[in-house]
């Protein structure tokens, strides 16, 4: 029969036993790692937990849309925009209007001085010219980011052309905004000619140049 002591010495030996096993096992990691590399769960300064997070969230963004790329800085379609207004003149039955390069380029340089100008949207008050403006505010991202809305000449006339639910010819007056639409559909207006600029913002603002000019106080569109 073993003695306490005996019981001890071999108890103690298994403990020591367990220990340099484990031991073992932990230099043989150091060395497998200092021989060819251990995996780290760094990358540019985000654990790789936090990478995974932050793909996550960006998973969780809205689909971006279809997006075409804008026209050219200053370039409008002449042929959409002047086709766009005479829709809404042979509404009331106007002679449709045509397209001059001259008054294209009287719009552009008023377009060109907003955005110069911070981008302030307020007629040039030319004088012997109409004009309508127009400005479109950017597509802006949950990430910060910034895009050029794409708008085209259609939807531009017809936010003017829409201002015909405020205008009442009977007593040639608006209930609200109506000066846009009086223009566009404006009988003895022959001309257009209309660009267009893009802000630092990405905001971009259009402009269409009249000849004649119409509003005429106390004479009525058509």
């Amino acid at each position: 029969m073993k003695t306490k002591k005996e019981l001890y010495q071999r108890k103690e030996r298994r403990v020591l036993t367990k220990t340099d096993t484990a031991l073992t096992a932990v230099l043989l990691v150091l060395l497998a790692c200092a021989l060819v590399g251990c995996g780290s769960t760094k990358a540019e300064g985000y654990s790789q937990s936090m990478l995974t997070s932050s793909n996550s969230v960006y998973r969780e963004y809205p689909a971006y849309p279809a997006y075409t790329a804008p026209q050219a800085r200053g370039s409008v379609d002449a042929a959409a925009i002047t086709a766009a207004h005479n829709k809404w003149r042979s509404q009331v039955g106007v002679p449709g209007l045509t397209w001059s390069n001259h008054l294209a380029n009287v719009a552009q340089n008023w377009a060109n001085t907003l955005t110069r100008n911070g981008c302030g949207f307020y007629h040039s008050m030319k004088r012997g010219y109409g004009e309508n403006l127009f400005m479109a505010s950017p597509l802006m991202w949950s990430d910060g980011r910034r895009e050029l809305q794409t708008v085209s000449p259609e939807q531009v006339t017809d936010s003017w052309g829409n201002e015909v639910k405020d205008y009442n010819y009977a007593n040639n007056s608006c209930t609200g905004v109506c000066g846009h639409y009086t223009q566009v559909v404006w009988r003895d207006t022959k001309e257009v000619g209309c660009a267009k600029a893009v802000c630092g913002d990405k905001s971009q603002i259009w402009v269409c140049s009249y000849l004649p000019a119409g509003n005429i106080v106390g004479q009525r569109p058509y």
